[in-house]
Parts: C-alpha cells; sequence; structure tokens
C-alpha cells in the first residue's frame, strides 16, 4: 500500500502543507485519519466546531457562510475561514465564574467596566443592575464547556450561530513572567491572547466539516453505485439528488431555528464592549485536512443529519442528537478507516465498514450469552485501532515513530474510541472490568431518528439491517452471525445468535413510542413526525 492509496490521499491537497507534513510524521494517527482527532476534545466543543466550519466565512469578504465549501482566496494557496473569536461576550458572561489563579487583574477591571458600560444601554437607573444580572444569567445558561478553565476559553453550546467562537487561549503563566507593570491594562494584554494553541477547539470539528465537503465535491463523479446496489443500501439512493444544498439548508435552519432573539442580545453586547475585541477585524484559522476515502462515511454521516433535522422534535433535542451524531461519525470513521488498512480480519456481509459492534442489554446478568459477546467484540475493536497505527502501511519515506509517537497516536485513536463511547454511553462501565458494547434507550431513540425519514415505518428486521448497514452494530439474527463470525466466533455463530434475545431492544422501542405492532409476527418501527 503506497501513498496514491485512496487511504492517504488527502483533501484537500494543499491545507497547511508544512505544518500537516511536520504533525504526521510524530504521530501515526494524523497520517491515518487526518487532521485531526483528538481526545481532549469534548463532545461539545466537536458540535461546536463542525457548526463554526460551516458557519464562518470562508473568504475575507464574508462570503461562504453557511456552506460545505472551502473556495480558495486569491493569492492563498491554502484553504481556511474566518471565525468570530467572541472574546468581548466570553468576559462579560464567564468571568466571575471562572478558574480563579487565571483571572489577570487586567481582566477584573476589563470586567468591571464591561458591566457598566453593558447598564448604560438601558434607561432605568433602577433597573440597570438588576437587567445586566438577568442578561448574564441567561448567558450561563448556554455554557457548554466550562470546567477548571480560565473564562475565554469556555465554551457557549452551539445553539445558535451568536454563540460559536474560535478557541482563544489567556497565556496567564507567561503574562506573569514579564516584565513587573508590563501588562498593566487590557491593550498591553492582548499579546497573551493566543489563537493558534488548538488545545480544546483541536481539529476534530472542522475533520467532520471537511468529510462533506469532500463528499459533496466527489459526488457528482462518485455516485457511490458499488454501494447503493446493496439492497441494504438501497434507502440512500433518493437523498443523492441536492444533497449538499439540502443538508446545508437544513443546518442552518438548525441552527437560525431559535436564535433571533439571542442573536440580538449577543450584537447589544458586543456592539456596546467593542473595546475588548482582540482584533480589528475577523482572523483567519486553516483547515486541517481528511482522508478522500471518508467520503462513504461522510454519505451516511449526511443522511442521517438529513433525518435529524427534519425530525419534529425541538430544536435543543435536535442539538443534542447531532452532538451524539459528532461523536457516532467520529467512532464510526476510527473503525471505517482502521479496516481500510487492517486486511487480517474478514469481510462483513450487510456492512461496508467492515467491523462489528455487538450490543447488550444494559441490564443483563453477568452471567449472560450476549454480554459476553459484546465484552468480546470490544476487546477486538480496541485491539485493531491499536494494531492499525503499527501497521507497516504507515511507515513511509523513512519515517521511523518512537514510542512517545505511538503513545501519542493512541491517545487519539483507540483510547479516543473509548473516551467518545463511555461518554455516550455506548460502552459501559466507565471504570472497571467487564467493559462492553450496550444500547440504551437515549442511543436507540437516536439512532430512531438518524436512520429513519420523518414519518417513514420500517419493519423491526429492516431496523435491526439499517442499524448494522450504518454502524456495524448488531443486535440479533443474521447481522448477530455476521458479526460473532467476525470476531473468531464462527463455529458458535448459529447456537449464540438463536441463544440472544433482542426482546429487551423491542421493549425500549415500545416504551419511546416508536415501536407499532401489526400483528403477532410484523412490528413496525417508526419515527414520528412529518417532514
Amino acid at each position: 500500500m503506497n501513498d496514491k492509496h485512496l487511504v492517504f490521499q488527502r483533501f484537500p491537497e494543499n491545507a497547511d502543507v508544512g505544518g500537516t507534513l511536520k504533525a504526521d510524521k510524530a504521530n501515526p494517527a494524523i497520517r491515518l485519519y487526518g487532521r485531526r482527532f483528538y481526545k481532549d476534545q469534548t463532545p461539545t466543543e466537536y458540535l461546536a466546531e463542525f457548526l463554526l466550519a460551516f458557519s464562518s466565512p470562508k473568504l475575507k469578504n464574508g462570503d461562504g457562510s453557511f456552506q460545505f465549501s472551502i473556495p480558495l482566496e486569491d493569492g492563498k494557496s491554502e484553504p481556511c475561514y474566518y471565525p468570530e473569536d467572541r472574546v468581548a461576550l466570553k468576559l462579560f458572561s464567564f468571568f466571575p465564574t471562572s478558574k480563579l489563579e487565571t483571572r489577570h487583574v487586567v481582566h477584573r477591571a476589563a470586567y468591571m467596566d464591561s458591566l457598566k458600560k453593558v447598564e448604560s444601554v438601558f434607561y432605568n437607573d433602577g433597573e440597570k443592575q438588576e437587567a445586566v444580572q438577568l442578561l448574564q444569567s441567561l448567558l450561563n445558561g448556554f455554557v457548554g464547556v466550562s470546567s477548571n478553565r480560565t473564562w475565554v476559553t469556555n465554551c457557549f453550546l452551539p445553539a445558535s450561530a451568536a454563540l460559536l467562537s474560535r478557541e482563544v487561549n489567556w497565556e496567564h503563566v507567561k503574562a506573569g513572567r514579564g516584565k513587573k507593570g508590563e501588562v498593566k491594562n487590557w491593550d498591553s494584554s492582548l499579546e497573551y491572547f493566543s489563537d493558534n494553541l488548538r488545545n480544546f477547539m483541536s481539529r476534530g470539528g472542522e475533520l467532520l466539516f471537511l468529510q462533506l465537503v469532500n463528499l459533496f465535491e466527489e459526488l457528482e463523479q462518485h455516485q457511490f453505485d458499488d454501494l447503493l446496489v446493496l439492497p441494504v443500501y438501497s434507502h440512500l439512493k433518493s437523498r443523492l439528488n441536492n444533497l449538499k444544498s439540502k443538508t446545508e439548508r437544513n443546518v442552518k435552519s438548525l441552527i437560525d431555528d431559535s436564535s433571533s432573539n439571542i442573536e440580538s442580545i449577543v450584537n447589544i453586547i458586543e456592539g456596546t464592549l467593542s473595546d475588548y475585541r482582540i482584533h480589528d477585524s475577523k482572523k483567519s484559522s486553516s483547515l486541517g485536512w481528511v482522508s478522500k476515502s471518508s467520503r462513504t462515511e461522510a454519505l451516511l454521516f449526511a443522511s442521517e443529519i438529513e433525518n435529524i433535522c427534519n425530525s419534529s422534535i425541538g430544536t435543543l433535542d435536535k442539538l443534542d442528537f447531532l452532538q451524539t451524531l459528532c461523536c457516532m461519525q467520529v467512532m464510526r470513521t476510527l473503525c471505517f478507516q482502521a479496516r481500510r488498512i487492517d486486511e487480517s480480519m474478514v469481510v462483513t456481509e450487510g456492512f461496508v465498514g467492515n467491523y462489528v459492534w455487538i450490543v447488550a442489554n444494559p441490564n443483563e446478568a453477568t452471567t449472560g450469552i450476549t454480554r459476553k459477546m459484546a465484552q468480546n467484540s470490544f476487546t477486538v475493536i480496541e485491539s485493531m485501532l491499536y494494531r492499525v497505527l503499527r501497521n507497516p502501511a504507515l511507515i513511509t519515506n523513512g519515517v521511523v515513530f518512537s514510542e512517545q509517537d505511538f503513545k501519542n497516536g493512541d491517545d487519539n485513536a483507540f483510547r479516543h474510541f473509548t473516551k467518545f463511547a463511555k461518554e455516550i454511553g455506548l460502552v459501559v462501565p466507565r471504570q472497571g472490568q467487564g467493559t462492553r458494547f450496550v444500547l440504551h434507550q437515549g442511543l436507540l431513540r437516536f439512532l430512531v431518528a438518524a436512520l429513519i425519514c420523518p414519518g417513514e415505518r420500517i419493519r423491526l428486521n429492516q431496523f435491526y439491517q439499517r442499524i448494522f448497514a450504518h454502524y456495524g452494530i448488531a443486535i440479533g439474527g443474521d447481522q448477530l452471525k455476521v458479526a460473532l463470525q467476525w470476531i473468531g466466533k464462527e463455529a458458535d455463530s448459529d447456537t449464540y445468535a438463536v441463544a440472544s434475545s433482542s426482546t429487551w431492544v423491542e421493549e425500549a422501542l415500545k416504551q419511546g413510542g416508536f415501536l407499532v405492532e401489526l400483528s403477532d409476527a410484523v412490528s413496525m418501527v417508526t419515527n414520528p413526525g412529518e417532514e
């Protein structure tokens, strides 16, 4: 396998060339998966960065907002985008609850001044302080990530485009080492704000964004005939027409849906606190890259986004499902790409990804057959993600990875997979022995929303097929037989498949209002609501 193989072809080809070459020589996970997945980036920040890359202008003149495309700017050799930093908004919203030891005295003075400036917007003197407190309480209700961080690195929930922002860090250690009295006002503190460290917004959301851009750029030439000819993927055929414009419209509509009021408030605050910007104009941010081969999982990703956005649930529920979807897409991509390199396993009939996640009832007894299978399945997946980074195909042009390089790669591959799987409850327990895949009711609700069109009904066995076709999740029946063969239990596949029971899934679907029993032999799964 050489660099010309689709796995190692990059999209975009001219993305951050110098930085990329340096990065993938020091981290095998970057060479295989793109730049980059990072285990310390939280699920909220994955979704926020994904929506930020989508909604931000891709050109300095403001063009390219709310688009899954990356036009090249005149005179620039690599694609980028122009995100907001929202520093003034974060100062007003997060300073009083931020990490105490990183609150600089200059920023405290700026915060107190910001309160007075915002108070000046209101006419009634008796209600000014109360109005400011109300605004702060409102904005704090949208906090997404804040634990043990300084105020400027906190992240809002991505409930509106007005709350999306790039990562900015306050380098308080460097500021403290400066000459005594050097940082004496807001302007002199600006050099210690950094917007290129990527400690929290670590490119994971950008990578998901790039997967869709890559998909849409290739869709005209690559119509997925080899995939859609398979019966289990026939439901995707109708999605290909105008898929890019539909996805753009759906995602834009979602983050615009309830944002008019909050956007007005943000505009007032940022306009009033214009003295506390750190840049006179928007600053560009370079994009990383993704493997061109990721277009298959990107097609599944796009179809699931469409279903979630078109469903009849509330906006915050849709955002919650999109956040889960981002996590699932990261884990799916890790496994898809690993199997493109790792050729030691058999293929999986009914699933193009050629891996499996066998799931068990979260409440199954320790002696349960399915629980043991789910545990074996997790062990095999973790071993594959560990093994693939040491595949000789990743070592080219004389590159030699050190033990530290492999440790960094493992952090961003199999440890990242495990961390995300535990955070969304796909893998339990969080600590201790018996680590295994499970499927709780919340994830089942997500799978209904992501895999079934609003208003659509499909047979229960078709729902199981579709779950397997999109994620490699095996619950029972033929899919479980295939899964057991993949994890090396071929001799026991028929016995285990018969002995296992999926009644717990049917009961969970029934409790959620998703299962319609037409007769003793026929049950339909439905996604309530109309497009």
